[in-house]
């Protein structure tokens, strides 16, 4: 396989800029039938001849891999912790048909195609071609809004596949808040596991549709899942938009120190 790097250079925050090296390929999905750019981040002592590595598959690749590349280096630098992969996905289908669970006005429901697209296409040729762990506790995926509503849908739906989960914003109303319905079906089979959950809302989002569902997702975590490592974070001050960059520099922080 050709191998295209690419040294790319963000600023984050206004702190020192960190260089990382990327790849960028694409795939042509028999799953959703669409066609997904992928980039991929590579820690830098990245040597996939004496280790693997831990991998973080992010949604809305193209708004944020750059912000969590670069601060899963700063903050596994910080922490002296090991880095990971950074894999972001690229939009194939719209993003309300692939991140959502069911057909509803908001959505699609595309999610359990596009969760084929990831369990069966992605992370095989992820783990083919770069020096990835294969375990589950070693996958992370991280998605904001709708992106963290797919997240509760991989933990609720096929749990088997991701050990950790970072969703910011999640939308839990969705669909008459289904995905607090699939918990219920599913938890009897996967609620002994480990897993490792970070939640993040924008405080600002209390006065929607978002707070009451999102603490009610929390709470059914809370008391049903006793190897959780859970953590919940309400950005002071910040709406939606707003609580994205600040809840990602929050779950990365926890993923790093209790994975």
């Amino acid at each position: 396989m050709p191998f295209l790097f690419v040294l790319i250079l963000v600023s984050c925050q206004k702190e020192e800029s960190i260089p990382f090296l990327s790849e960028e390929f694409s795939i042509n999905s028999a799953s959703t039938n669409a066609t997904y750019t992928i980039n991929v981040a590579f820690p830098q002592d990245y040597n996939p001849n004496t280790q693997s590595y831990a991998t973080m598959y992010v949604l809305d690749g193209e708004e944020n891999f750059n912000f969590v590349a670069e601060n899963c280096e700063r903050i596994s630098r910080e922490l002296s912790a090991a880095n990971v992969l950074v894999v972001s996905i690229g939009y194939g289908r719209d993003r309300a048909i692939d991140y959502t669970p069911s057909d509803a006005n908001e959505g699609g429901g595309g999610a359990a195609q596009f969760m084929s697209f990831v369990k069966d296409e992605l992370i095989p040729r992820i783990e083919s071609d770069y020096a990835a762990d294969t375990a589950r506790e070693s996958r992370i995926i991280l998605g904001h809004s709708f992106g963290g509503l797919f997240a509760a849908y991989a933990f609720t739906n096929d749990n088997a596949v991701f050990g950790n989960y970072l969703m910011l914003s999640p939308s839990i109303w969705y669909d008459n808040e289904i995905i607090l319905k699939m918990e219920k079906e599913n938890r009897s089979s996967i609620a002994n596991r480990h897993q490792l959950v970070y939640l993040g809302l924008g405080e600002l989002e209390g006065g929607g549709r978002m707070l009451a569902p999102f603490q009610a997702f929390y709470l059914q975590l809370q008391s049903n899942y006793p190897g959780i490592a859970l953590e919940k974070q309400l950005q002071p001050h910040l709406d939606h938009s707003g609580s994205k960059n600040p809840n990602i520099l929050d779950g990365l922080h926890f993923y790093f120190q209790n994975r």
